[in-house]
């Protein structure tokens, strides 16, 4: 019963792993012709496909699993689920109620395990045919839905206590037809949009109209066609520059781009651009910006700074945002380009556009410059020679920090994901993996050697279910976030305690999962492999070493370049202004 309400309120996809005492759940969902199941042995892995599924639907996905350590297994998902507002249905099976704290088998205190990254809990007890007990099914199943999807968007959790016996053959009641007739009758329950405060609205475009150096922030989220057209629109008629992380998308795919700042974290390596680029309001939709450059500015930052998402998210680690507006970024930007009526400083806009461009030049040519072996070429080289649709997956780590740092804007139908919720390393083949499995287009994913380590187990899916993904693997032998962090000027602890390497030969690793293993250690061979990526209808590894103390060097190199170039045009323009 719970199943067939889940089927028609929209629910399509389930992951099961094996286990006793979740065996009627298990068999209601593998029953139902309309929800495509997943058996995947490994907890934590079939969380996170479910995690890439939700991803690229949209709509929730069940996740099933039995008592016990199995239901722990599956948190890290669920907090990534809770913190980057992805719909989850988890439903973990359960000993009675009485078998709690008795030394029973398989058994742990599930009531509400997941509290603190859940949006809502329910605890069916025990079956029961009685038409009140089973319409509460019902009603459940309506509420975590509409939750999940709807008014608190997120993972939700319902556990299920079952006693013996589970298995098809054996019964303990029987309900009469009639009575299933009207449970399966129920209404389904009518979505309603959510309300925005309009004082806060008006509020915010007041400032707009008074404020003329703006700056527009994408963090990350699966923006739409329809957002990004009228964000876009906003831009202009303000003459606020956008700086889209590189975990928002918006740098790629058919759309104009002339108003995207793509190279703002090398243009505040640059002191006197900082003092001359200081924007009077900041406009954030979507979620934290990835690079601590950005954070920072943003916390130093004067301006007037409002938030702007459907659910009121605080997305704001530095604390000093003044408003947050509870509202869809879409409805946001339509409803404000009717009322505003102003006239943009396109001075500001252009000097900002004209720096970026110059940093864009510095870059591209450093890049033509420089070997495979640095891993800040790597994100780029593939978002330039993708052809066609793509999902592409970042990790966290380096490869999504790279790919803000120095992927610049590019015409491919890329639609970007990154678990940038709680920004773990674990889960990340799984959850490519999820996305490849419900997408039409072909999947890739960008990956470092400890994350792809972290989820050898996900690997498993590709090979059980056909699903075909490329990886990219970055692999620099262990750890090389922290060349980067301040614990590097610590050699011998930094070498001991956080560069682990893992000394692997990945080639085994993935031929023993079915897969193909290729290596790239020049450009056009990197190439070579991606433009063939498209047409792969395996797992395909493609794998790049690379050096961590050298891209460390690299990347300051770059950066010195590019802040000498901007502090030159700025000192250029002022003596340009200077009486004689």
């Amino acid at each position: 019963m719970f199943v067939k309400r889940l089927e028609k309120l929209g629910v399509r996809h389930a992951t099961i792993s094996p286990g006793s005492r979740s065996t009627p759940l298990t068999l209601a969902f593998t029953n139902s012709k309309k929800i495509k199941t997943f058996q995947i042995v490994d907890e934590r892995s079939a969380a996170f496909f479910a995690l890439g599924m939700s991803k690229k639907t949209g709509y929730p996905t069940a996740i099933v699993v039995t008592s016990g350590t199995a239901v722990a297994e599956i948190y890290p998902a669920i907090i990534e689920a809770y913190y980057q507002r992805v719909p989850l249905i988890v439903c973990t099976a359960d000993r009675p109620p009485e078998l709690r704290n008795t030394g029973a088998n398989q058994t742990i205190n599930q009531d509400n395990i997941f509290r603190n990254h859940i949006r809502l809990f329910r605890d069916l007890g025990l079956p029961d045919v009685k038409y009140s007990r089973l319409l509460s099914i019902i009603k459940a199943a309506d509420e975590l839905f509409e939750i999940s999807y709807n008014k608190d968007r997120g993972p939700v959790h319902i556990n299920f206590p079952f006693a013996k016996p589970f298995e098809p053959d054996s019964y303990t009641d029987e309900i009469d037809g009639s009575l299933l007739d009207k449970l399966y009758g129920t209404k389904l329950p009518v979505a309603k949009p959510l309300k925005y405060n309009r004082t806060t609205f008006d509020y915010v475009v007041k400032s707009l109209k008074n404020l003329k150096r703006g700056l527009i922030i994408l963090g990350y989220n699966n923006y739409d066609a329809k957002f990004i057209k009228a964000v876009t629109r906003l831009s202009k008629k303000l003459g606020y520059p956008i700086f889209a992380d590189a975990a928002s998308g918006y740098r790629f795919g058919v759309h104009k781009k002339e108003i995207i700042i793509e190279n703002l974290t090398s243009l505040l390596h640059s002191k006197k651009f900082i003092e001359f680029f200081q924007p009077e309001i900041i406009l954030q939709f979507g979620g934290t910006p990835t690079s601590n450059i950005i954070l920072h500015f943003y916390r130093d930052s004067s301006a007037k700074k409002i938030l702007i998402n459907l659910y009121g998210d605080r997305f704001d680690p530095s604390l000093t945002a003044e408003t947050i507006l509870k509202m869809k970024p879409y409805d946001f930007c339509v409803k404000a380009l009717d009322i505003l009526r102003v006239k943009p400083d396109d001075r500001w806009l252009n000097k900002i556009v004209e720096f970026n461009n110059a940093a864009g030049e510095i870059k591209e040519s450093f890049f033509k410059k420089s070997k495979l072996t640095f891993e800040g070429l790597i994100p780029d080289t593939v978002f330039g020679n993708l052809k066609g649709e793509f999902d592409v997956m970042i990790s966290n780590s380096l490869p999504i920090r790279d790919s803000d740092f120095f992927a610049s804007k590019h015409d491919n139908k890329i639609t970007l994901h990154c678990n940038r919720g709680a920004s773990g390393i674990d889960g990340i083949t799984s959850t490519a993996l999820g996305i490849s499995a419900v997408s039409k287009s072909p999947t890739l994913l960008i990956t470092g050697d400890l994350a792809f380590f972290h989820d050898l187990n996900g690997l498993h899916n590709s090979m059980k279910f056909g699903i075909p993904l490329t990886v990219i693997l970055i692999n620099n032998n262990g750890g090389g976030i922290f060349e980067s962090l301040p614990i590097s000027r610590y050699k011998k602890i930094c070498m001991e305690n956080f560069i682990t390497p893992l000394n692997l030969n990945f080639r085994k690793f993935v031929e023993a999962y079915g897969g193909k293993f290729l290596t790239a250690n020049s450009k056009s061979k990197f190439i070579q492999h991606l433009k063939a990526s498209g047409s792969r209808r395996r797992l395909t590894v493609i794998e790049i070493k690379t050096n961590a103390g050298e891209s460390k060097r690299m990347r300051t190199i770059l950066w010195q370049r590019i802040a000498k170039k901007i502090d030159f045009l700025i000192d250029e323009a002022e003596n340009r202004q200077r009486p004689y």
